[in-house]
């Protein structure tokens, strides 16, 4: 990639004096020069998402080279920003001769105020004072400076086009500061390798040793990055007639959008790492009883609504206590200003009324001493304003104008409506999706922006080309924001100022939760090494197959990955499942078939038990019985012998071995009819006793 250290120039004769080129033969000479290889003019637009014809006229001079294209164009030839130079010396040396050049627009739009804007950023005057008199203390003292302020009141553009300018012409009371290098950034969803990475950029340390260092410890951390500035302290080139100085180079790290941590980052271990990292950025060291200062200067930019995350970060929380620093709303005459400041820089000419009619409609017209303005409407303001200067009459901005835009609060929505009804259907189609896309709802429902890479984004929408379309509209009209390859909604007003995109995020907002969840789901597994426990499974996987099904595009690799690990796990646990439903009947049939043995065993013993029992029974039964008739045998025959012996004759016998007389008979016998009689006798028996 080419970036060229000077801006070429052309002879205007032989041996005579140089003069510039012009923006237009620039373009052209950058895009044939491009290394490795030229780029040609159907490249470049695809890659600027300017139509082929346009930039043919403004390389033939025919349409004059205007600030965003020649921005556009610097990133797709990464030029370095010579064209955008170009653009801005030519409207300087424009303004110089007192004339104004009418494609010159100073107000952004919905756009935050960027660096190269400083000329038209007016109305915080007061505030880049306090912020840079903050990271003065921070030199020697350390600690975060927290700038906290609710959407829409301005703290980007105070970061951008305030700090940055202000850094760059040596605002810190430290030698060589003003060559300190500065860098911009937003967390995004690896906040740590982002910090890295920009960290490799200004230092030199590799990401993979900070990491490391990083891991061991806070301190090992902040030790590498001050070892590393001290082998950067060298002496300072001069600049600007000023004499060579010797000085510590200290990057400034300003991360703006830092509500970004809790919005899309879904990881807390990440979380937590880029927190230690901070801090270990921020915090001051000795060095042999001296005091040597951060390692870095540290610059947070936070949506109020946000703070209170801040607080739940103890760490955090103890660098809010003496760094937080508020943006309060801005003041009538400094809203004042910022309208007609930037019209008198661009040599515009504002139409009696006009400023108190837009004071009016922001609310910033009752009192003249504090500040009155609606929380949040400043990019109403910039979109009314530059929707107005569109409208405007030669160099004026009238207020038929202004009322022709809509006026503050309806300006957003007719511009949207506009660029959203001059789309072709299909670009028409493919709006929905791809603006859903760059919107992200935090853990209370609430929607923000989402930075996205711009390929993915179009390559995965239903039409890739369709896709391609809106994003050059929208980006035309300030809608979107395009840098090198990523996309964004300019600004959250969007949201809810265009009902349209409003009433897209009402209907889907069951999807966009599904999408992110399923995101964040993926990119931990991702970055766990695909641990099969982060897996979705049951109805969070059915939900979110559904999901993927009626948005087939949406899904990046990383998530469709996922879900077809979720699926394969899903159905490998399912037939596990069944396998052990078929043990378990298996089992169940063989603990069945045991019951009834064991029970038909039991049965039979006892059934043994009581047939012995009863046999016992039985058996004494009859035993009983026959001594019974065996005993009515002997009764019977012992009365049948007593009736024969009545019916004979009386014998009597005297034994020798019994006593006559006695009670008891026994031992008598007694001869009857022949017979032997023995046992008892009663005594009346006899009638005949022996002598």
């Amino acid at each position: 990639m080419n970036q060229p250290s000077s801006l070429p120039h052309s002879p205007t004769a032989e041996n005579g004096p140089e003069a510039p080129l012009a923006p237009g033969r620039l373009l052209y000479q950058l895009r044939k020069g491009h290394k490795p290889e030229p780029v040609s003019l159907q490249d470049l637009a695809n890659s600027a998402r300017y139509s082929k014809g346009y930039l043919s006229k403004i390389e033939t001079g025919e349409k004059p080279l205007t600030i965003d294209v020649a921005r556009a164009c610097d990133r797709a030839l990464n030029t370095g920003g010579t064209l955008t130079q170009r653009v801005q010396h030519e409207q300087a040396d424009r303004l110089a001769d007192g004339t104004s050049p009418a494609d010159v627009c100073p107000y952004p739009g919905l756009a935050s105020f960027e660096p190269d804007d400083a000329a038209w950023f007016f109305g915080r005057e007061r505030a880049t004072a306090k912020l840079i008199s903050r990271l003065a203390g921070a030199l020697g003292e350390g600690g975060l400076t927290v700038v906290v302020a609710p959407s829409g009141s301005g703290k980007s553009s105070l970061l951008k086009a305030g700090l940055v300018p202000a850094l760059k012409n040596g605002a810190l009371p430290a030698p060589g500061s003003r060559h300190w290098p500065v860098k911009i950034f937003t967390p995004g969803q690896q906040p740590l390798q982002t910090l890295l990475d920009v960290l490799h950029r200004t230092t030199g340390v590799s990401p993979d040793l900070a990491r490391k260092a990083l891991h061991r410890g806070d301190h090992v951390l902040g030790s590498l990055l001050r070892a590393r500035r001290r082998l950067l302290h060298q002496p300072v080139p001069p600049s600007d007639g000023d004499d060579a100085v010797h000085g510590t180079v200290r990057p400034v790290l300003i991360i703006d959008q830092f509500e970004e941590l809790f919005t899309q980052c879904g990881q807390d271990t990440q979380r937590e790492e880029f927190l230690s990292a901070l801090h270990a950025l921020v915090s001051p060291a000795h060095r042999h009883g001296a005091a040597v200062g951060p390692a870095a200067l540290v610059v947070l930019g936070i949506r109020a609504d946000y703070y209170g995350h801040c607080l739940t970060h103890p760490r955090l929380a103890a660098h809010l206590e003496s760094g937080h620093l508020p943006l309060a709303p801005m003041s009538p005459a400094d809203l004042r200003a910022a309208v007609t400041e930037p019209a008198a820089r661009a040599g515009l000419t504002l139409e009696p009324g006009l400023v108190d009619v837009i004071l009016r409609d922001l609310g910033a017209h009752r009192t003249a001493t504090g500040p009155d303005c609606t929380a949040g409407a400043l990019p109403l303001l910039a979109h009314a304003l530059r929707a107005t200067w569109q409208q405007r009459t030669d160099n004026t901005l009238t207020v038929r104008g202004y009322d022709l835009t809509g006026g503050i609060h309806q300006a957003i929505e007719a511009t949207a409506e506009r660029v959203y009804t001059t789309l072709d259907p299909a670009a028409r189609e493919a709006a929905p999706h791809l603006l859903l896309r760059l919107v992200h709802l935090d853990h209370d429902g609430r929607a923000t922006r989402r930075r996205l890479p711009l390929h993915p984004l179009s390559d995965h929408s239903p039409d890739p080309a369709a896709a391609q379309t809106v994003v050059e509209t929208f980006t035309r009209a300030r809608l979107l924001t395009l840098d090198t390859d990523h996309v964004a909604i300019a600004h959250e007003a969007l949201l809810t100022a265009w009902p349209r995109l409003n009433q897209w995020i009402t209907d889907d907002r069951d999807g966009l939760r599904t999408r992110q969840q399923l995101a964040d789901a993926a990119d931990h597994w991702g970055s766990t090494d695909r641990d099969p426990d982060l897996l979705y499974r049951g109805t969070q996987l059915a939900m979110a197959e559904e999901w993927a099904e009626r948005h087939p595009w949406t899904a990046v690799a990383q998530m469709k990955d996922y879900l077809l690990a979720s699926r394969d796990r899903e159905d490998q646990e399912q037939r596990r499942e069944k396998r052990s439903v078929r043990l378990l009947r298996l089992a169940v049939v063989a603990l069945s078939a045991l019951l009834v043995v064991t029970v038909a065993a039991t049965s039979s013993v006892f059934f043994m038990r009581e047939y012995a029992r009863a046999k016992e029974t039985q058996t004494r039964l009859l035993k009983a019985r026959i001594a019974e008739q065996a005993a009515r045998r002997q009764a019977a025959e012992q009365e049948a012998q007593l009736a024969e012996a009545l019916s004979d004759p009386p014998v009597s016998v005297r034994c020798p071995s019994v006593v006559p007389g006695e009670s008891s008979n026994a031992g008598w016998c007694a001869a009857m009819g022949g017979k032997l009689l023995s046992g008892k006798v009663p005594k009346d028996l006899f009638t005949h006793r022996s002598k």
